[in-house]
């Protein structure tokens, strides 16, 4: 009879067997072998990310576009890229049964994600019109690429804790395997978890996850991206002193020989937090969403 690990690899392979059968194996798996970082990912893949942080693999780029009454759906673009592409960017957080069921049930090429009531307002004013249904529009492709990343990461998984030596019985583990699982060193890395990582990758077992430092290129890209636009977004509420000290700060962190993570970490937040008074801007939001993902929250 094969073990949980193995039936776990073959349902991986298996693509008639939907992601959410799949995961709730993986959570049976995790649950006796002792591992809540990986059980706290099953259960957000399978219950939806709720918070609103997710892991890299979870976003995705869509054709933002409004409903015009008499038009139907029309494209939304701005002259400036930046902008495009904070519109284009599509945060998915419905739990992977929902995602099964919305592929299964669409006829269409594509899956729909509304657009935040705020962003959408600013978007009004913004284009000088009225339109109150927005929506990025996903190809079933990608929504589909995101069910196979998750796939992917169970596959390999389930082969790293059996080349440490875990199989199963059945559905049980021996006392044996529960310490391997314990002491392995083997990780699942979902690149940036963002929230994750502080709940999740403490314990370095065969279930944790794993994050990067943030880069140089990280922190001047951002800086080049919100420098055209500081006057609009402390004129939407942002906190402009504490904007400014933050930036100046990034600025010098990002040109320095060896610079210090800690104290990149702190300037964001602080950019961060002086941007949530401008919460009403489409600039600021984006920047915001940009800034949380760098920090992982």
């Amino acid at each position: 009879m094969a073990g949980l690990i193995e039936e776990i690899q073959s349902d991986a392979f298996d693509q008639n067997i939907p992601v959410s059968v799949l995961l709730r194996k993986v959570r049976a798996a995790a649950s006796k072998l002792n591992l809540p970082p990986t059980e706290k990912w099953v259960e957000l893949e399978l219950s939806g990310y709720e918070n609103g942080n997710l892991p890299d693999y979870r976003i995705l780029f869509g054709k933002p576009k409004a409903l015009n009454p008499y038009h139907g759906w029309i494209p939304i673009l701005f002259d400036d890229n930046g902008l495009n592409e904070t519109l284009a960017r599509c945060s998915i957080a419905q739990s992977i049964a929902s995602l099964e069921a919305l592929l299964k049930n669409n006829d269409t090429d594509h899956l729909q994600f509304p657009i935040p009531p705020a962003i959408i307002v600013q978007i009004n004013r913004m284009m000088g019109v009225q339109f109150g249904t927005m929506y990025v529009h996903v190809s079933h492709s990608q929504v589909h690429g995101l069910l196979d990343a998750v796939r992917n990461l169970v596959l390999d998984w389930a082969l790293k804790l059996e080349r440490a030596g875990i199989h199963g019985s059945g559905m049980s583990f021996n006392n044996q395997e529960k310490q391997l699982a314990k002491d392995s060193s083997t990780t699942i890395n979902i690149g940036s978890i963002n929230s994750m990582v502080g709940n999740l990758g403490s314990h370095n077992t065969s279930g944790d996850i794993s994050a990067s430092d943030i880069s140089e290129r990280q922190v001047k890209d951002l800086l080049a991206q919100l420098q055209p636009h500081l006057s609009e977004i402390k004129q939407a509420g942002a906190d402009g002193a504490r904007l400014d000290k933050a930036f100046a700060e990034l600025s010098a962190h990002s040109a320095a020989t060896q610079p210090k993570q800690a104290a990149i970490r702190g300037a964001l937040t602080d950019m961060r937090n002086a941007l949530s008074g401008a919460a009403g801007s489409l600039i600021a939001s984006g920047a915001t969403a940009i800034i949380s993902k760098m920090l992982g929250l």
